[in-house]
């Protein structure tokens, strides 16, 4: 975990350079960030629900809104579990806590696109926060820090490749550097193939494979597999995601 006066001056620096341009939402493809532009005042929603067993859930929450002059900002609500196994829901690390990720997760998030040209993107983005649960126990704060390099040669054909940079709170016992990868191809006018990877052995380190379906201009619905990579301890599930635009798809 980063000790809060770093993580302070961190956030602070990044939000300094994400000064002037234009501004691409943290927008994800399931796991990583998909590099779509949220326009100005504007926003993006997205509830991902992972099923591991009939009895076993994780849910993700992410909203993001456009501020225009370069700015994007966000807020993520991440490793909400429920086990009903265990008779409750699972709000709280147990007493293995440090080999697991924070539980639930809140976080503030910021990312900035720099335009190389109408095909070629890359962006810096982070994402810093704490434990939702006993806030007043100053449990420290964690980040996921991410550099994307988008080749994207027309409207949702693309493919996202680029490093991150982690903690323990964030990701759990394992690697702290890892590879993002993610690819997006059209199948028809509305039904999306979609898929996503984290490399690595930490509790992010999945495959998603899916799709997405463009129920309408402004909502997406999108369903995958969850592959865990090997030599984790990871579980394979399905995962369900709702999006919501506040602008219609394809306005940037």
């Amino acid at each position: 975990m980063i000790h809060f006066p770093i993580a302070c001056r961190f956030l602070f620096i990044t939000l300094l350079c994400l000064a002037g341009g234009e501004a691409a939402a943290q927008q994800n493809l399931f796991n990583i960030p998909a590099g779509d532009l949220t326009p100005k005042n504007k926003f993006f929603f997205q509830q991902q629900t992972n099923i591991y067993h009939h009895n076993y859930f994780e849910a993700k929450n992410h909203l993001v809104y456009g501020l225009g002059g370069g700015m994007e900002i966000g807020l993520n609500v991440v490793n909400l579990k429920m086990d009903f196994r265990q008779q409750a829901a699972a709000l709280t690390n147990g007493p293995d806590y440090r080999a697991k990720p924070m539980s639930p997760l809140v976080q503030l998030t910021a990312q900035k696109f720099f335009f190389l040209n109408k095909q070629f993107k890359t962006s810096i983005g982070t994402q810093i926060g704490t434990k939702l649960a006993h806030l007043s126990a100053n449990p420290g704060l964690t980040h996921f820090t991410y550099n994307t390099w988008v080749y994207e040669p027309r409207h949702h054909v693309k493919v996202v490749v680029g490093p991150y940079l982690t903690d323990r709170g964030t990701v759990g016992a394992g690697n702290r550097a890892g590879l993002l990868v993610g690819v997006e191809y059209p199948l028809t006018k509305r039904l999306l193939l979609m898929g996503d990877f984290i490399s690595g052995n930490n509790a992010s380190s999945v495959s998603v494979i899916g799709f997405n379906f463009l129920a309408t201009k402004r909502v997406q619905i999108c369903l995958g597999a969850l592959l865990p990579n090997p030599g984790t301890a990871n579980k394979p599930g399905v995962v369900f995601e709702l999006n919501l635009l506040g602008f219609n798809d394809g306005d940037h």
